[in-house]
Formats: C-alpha cells, structure tokens, sequence
C-alpha cells in the first residue's frame, strides 16, 4: 500500500492536554487583557483571562446546580456570541460533551439532530425556544420508534430570558471557580458531537475527542507559525456550529490571541462590509460565494479592507483570471484550504507565500496519512493518482454516531490493519506532497463513461464577466441513457431580461471552446436566482436539480432531472 506522509514534519502532540487545560496556555505569552472575542449580536467583548476565569465560574454554577455526571450531553443551539464561546468552554470544564446544532433550522431539523445527540441538557436561544421545545417532542418521539428512550433534557436561555427556565451564563455565575480537571488520555474523551455537513442524506454525528482538537490546533500552527499571530483577526460569519468555525474561536484563537468578531447569521454583505471597517481583519474566511461576491462587486471600495493579509478559501477551484480579481480587491494572499469535519477540521493548508500549481491546496498538515485508492475499492490507484482519498491521523474521528456499523465501517475502511478515513474526495498527490482535489466521488457527472468534475468546469464559468456564481450538476438524458453536465448560474444584475438568453448562449459558447467534447454542457446553462448551499457556502449538487426553471442556452428543453 502507498502511503503519502511527509515524516520530516512530524511534531509530537500530547494525549494529556485537554481542552480546559488547552485553554491556560498559549502560543506564544498573551496577557490577561488581551481580547479574543466581541460579537454584534450582544455587542460584548472578551478577553484571554476573562474566558478563563468565567468559564471555571460558570462552570462551578452548573456543576453545583446540577451535577452532571461526567461526559453528559450538552447542546448548544445559539448565534454566533460570546456566549457560545465561554458556555462551550464551560461545558467542556465541567467533563461534558458539547452537540452544536443550528439555532436557525426547523423544528423537525431540530429534532433529527436532538435524535442523533440525545443530550441531556440545552443552551437554547431563547428567541428560538419554541423551536427548541418543539423539537425535543419531535425527537422524542422519533427516539421511542427506535425501541430506545431519551429523557427530557434540561433546557437554559441563552441571550433572551424566560422566566419558566433558568438563563445561561447570568444564574451560573458565582465567584468560585471549578478545578481545571486532568485526563491521561485524551483520546478517548470525547469532546463534541458535530453533525457533518455531507451533501445527502441527513447528517451524521461525527464524534470529536478532546485529543483531535488539540492536534489540529498544535498541526496548524507547526504548519505554518507566520500566518497565525496574536494580532490576527477575523469577521466570522460561519456559523459557530459548523466545524469550519469552531475549532477557530473556541480553540485555535484563544491559544494563538486571535481575534474572532461573531457575526450572527443571517449573511448580509453590507453588514459584513461596515463590519470589516471597524474590526479591521487580516483574516477573511473566503467560502466560494463570499469570494465571489467580493471578486465580482465593488465592496472594497465602499469599506477598508486596508488591513486584510490573507483570505482562506476552499470548496472551489478558481480560474488566474478570477484570482487575480480577487487579489486585486485587498491586499491579501489567497490561502488555499481543504478540511471537513471528521479532520476537526484542518487537513491542508497552503503556508504563507507558498506558490502552488494550477489547483494545487498546499501540503498536509503534520502528522497527517495518506492514500489514493481505485474508488470503490481497497485497491491503489496509480502514483499521484487521481484516486479517492483515504486519511488517518490524530485529528481524525474514529467514528459517527447515530449510523449503523455498516455505515461506520463503509466509512472508516481497514487496510492492512490500519483504519483509515474515506473522505469520498477524488485528489491527487504531487511529488512535493501538493494536494488537490478534482471531484467527489458522488459528485462525479459521468457522461457515457467518461467522469467530469463540477469543480473544473464551476472554475470556468466563474470567470465569465456576466457570472456572479455558478454550480454544475447532472441531468438525465433518458434517450442517450446517461448524465449530462448542467450549469445553473447567477447573472449580475446588470444582464437585462431581455439580454439573458443571448448571455447564457454566450456562455455556453465559451465553455464549449475551453473544455474537451466529453465535458461539454450538454444538459445546458441554466438561469437561477441564487445557488442552494450549505452553512459553509459549499453547494448542495443534490439540490441543484430542483432547479431547471426559468430561461436556458438550450432550445430543446426534453431533458429532465436525475432522479
């Protein structure tokens, strides 16, 4: 078996460091009054040795009033605040296991991800306490189904007061502070249960210890120590509940001093641009459509972006053309990245000035495994491949929870006695150790044989002047028997009703003359008012077929969408 693994930078990553103990030290020396948080939603403000000491006190609070036994459940279904942050850290103080779930999703959403956690106690929104309780019936109910049982959970406001429930942090917080507690082996406590953001199906719990936390904060910054400083900051419009902006704030920025500015969903450009002006970051998270948005706008010359040094993106391959627009924007480095959440999150990461191939992300992450293997098979595929990518290492999880041993074994496969995660990713593995990632093994559009990857063709249709954004999907041509590739884009505002059709013809002309004749967009350029996508902008392909309505390149209309 082949393995990639660049044994020169392995570091060594404790299994006695928890996540309370993380928390007392630093990167490099930070005083007590250095601010590693402020929010808009509550509009309040922490620092290093304020996280400290009301957490240990909060966490006193809870311990004394409930008395939790140790690894007990707790969601937390908030906004991005500062709340979430010391409550997280609270829970976790208190030998808890912390499930975050989306304020923002609908009571039967709600309780799906309740069914899979069954915490036994809730930070709730209080905005959102309707939801909340009607979730827990839901989920109840659906838990019962299963044969099992889950008593109710005890619920606490958060940010608005009901008097029927005790409110979080205020009712907690004493003047004692609960002893910093010590494990021998951390990778066997588990810290978080986060529901994956997978693209079908409905999400999984993906157990996360306290050791794979601490490795992907001690991997990142052996990585690359330059990129992250104590006077880094970040406008953080990820939700705090998606792996992509939790191990960030709640983790890597209070060890590093970053500076995280919550800003609660939902997203608004304007908002984020009056928000860049007075927090001033130098780190932006570039998820596909916010790249977009600021590469194809005239947002930076409304707001000061004058303190920008790199802009993190992922999800989406980019033309030069649409780099250099990007770049020309702000004074940032593009900062290629390639996570997910059973990696808590980080896998690669472009270092700082690092110059990469045409797709290239950057290198693994120390102490990070590799193999490319034939999809759908334990075999190897060809050196460099490409080839489904497999990984292991200490931030990798071990398991989900909530699936059957089929699904968990489907998804962490054994190859010569090592277990292994199947990221379901299509990449490639230069002879300097740059990955890429050319498709999704379900993503793939397979046009009579041949495999095209959205991804490629997404690159193009991005660069187009009349694009805001694009995604490429599959629609089945019952009379050729196969997948065609689709294109649905989002025109600027400026393209006139009665200059579409000509435009998306345009477009699709353009594309015709850069791909080869199996990647054509057979299936068409679709009109679409926006693309359906996750929390973390990555677009949902699944859903894009929902969307053949409205004006297209093509004249012949017959084809439908794949089932």
């Amino acid at each position: 078996m082949r393995v990639y693994k660049d044994k020169s930078r392995e570091i060594t990553i404790p299994k006695d460091v928890n996540l309370t103990e993380l928390l007392h030290t630093n990167a490099v020396s930070l005083a007590p009054s250095h601010l590693i948080a402020s929010d808009s939603l509550t509009n309040r403000s922490l620092t290093i040795g304020e996280l400290r000491s009301r957490a240990g006190r909060i966490a006193h609070g809870l311990n004394e009033r409930y008395k939790p036994r140790e690894r007990a459940r707790w969601a937390v279904i908030l906004p991005n605040c500062v709340e979430y942050i010391e409550l997280f850290h609270a829970l976790l103080w208190v030998g808890g296991v912390g499930c975050p779930i989306n304020h923002a999703l609908k009571p039967v959403e709600l309780a799906h991800a309740l069914a899979v956690s069954r915490p036994e106690y809730i930070f709730a929104y209080g905005a959102f306490l309707a939801n909340v309780v009607e979730a827990i019936k839901i989920a109840k109910a659906d838990v019962e189904r299963t044969g099992a049982s889950w008593k109710d959970p005890t619920v606490m406001t958060v940010i608005d007061r009901h008097s029927s429930h005790a409110h979080a942090p205020d009712d907690f917080l004493g003047s004692q502070i609960l002893p910093v507690p010590h494990y021998t082996d951390t990778s066997t406590r588990l810290a978080s249960i986060h529901l994956s953001s997978g693209t079908t199906g409905a999400p999984k719990g993906v157990e996360l210890t306290h050791y794979n936390f601490v490795a992907n904060v001690y991997q990142l910054y052996a990585h690359d120590p330059a990129q992250f400083h104590p006077a880094c900051r970040t406008v953080a419009f990820t939700p705090f509940v998606h792996i992509a902006m939790t191990t960030p704030p709640l983790f890597f920025g209070p060890w590093t001093g970053a500076l995280h500015h919550a800003m609660p969903a939902p997203f608004n450009m304007n908002t984020f641009g009056s928000l860049v002006s007075s927090v001033r970051p130098t780190s932006f998270q570039g998820v596909p459509s916010i790249a977009l948005q600021i590469a194809n706008t005239d947002i930076t010359n409304h707001h000061d972006f004058s303190n920008a040094e790199v802009i993190n993106c992922g999800g989406a391959s980019m033309t030069p053309e649409l780099v250099a627009r990007l770049c020309s924007k702000a004074p940032w480095e593009i900062i290629q990245v390639y996570g997910m959440t059973e990696g808590a999150p980080y896998v690669a990461y472009q270092r700082k000035g690092q110059k990469l191939p045409a797709g290239g992300i950057g290198n693994f992450l120390p102490n990070i495994e590799a193999v490319l293997k034939i999809s759908g098979t334990s075999d190897d595929a060809p050196e460099g491949g490409p080839g489904e990518l497999w990984i292991r290492g200490p931030n990798i999880t071990e398991r989900y929870c909530g699936v059957s041993a089929e699904a968990n074994a489907k998804a962490f496969p054994v190859a010569e006695g090592q277990k292994w995660y199947n990221t379901g990713d299509v990449c490639t593995i230069d002879k300097d150790g740059i990955v890429s990632v050319v498709g999704r093994t379900k993503e793939l559009i397979k046009y009579k044989g041949f495999q095209v990857s959205p991804t490629e063709l997404e690159s193009h249709l991005n660069s187009h002047p009349s694009v805001i954004e694009a995604g490429v999907g599959a629609v089945w041509d019952e009379s050729q028997l196969t997948e065609l590739p689709t294109a649905y884009v989002v025109l600027k505002p400026e393209v006139a009703d009665g200059q579409v059709a000509r435009v998306l013809r345009e477009i699709h002309d353009q594309m015709d003359g850069l791909v080869s004749g199996y990647k054509k967009l057979r299936g068409g350029v679709w009109t679409v008012t926006k693309l359906p996508k996750n929390a973390t902008g990555k677009i949902v392909r699944a859903q894009l077929r929902d969307h053949l309505t409205g004006p297209c390149s093509l004249y012949d209309r017959n084809s439908r969408a794949k089932l």
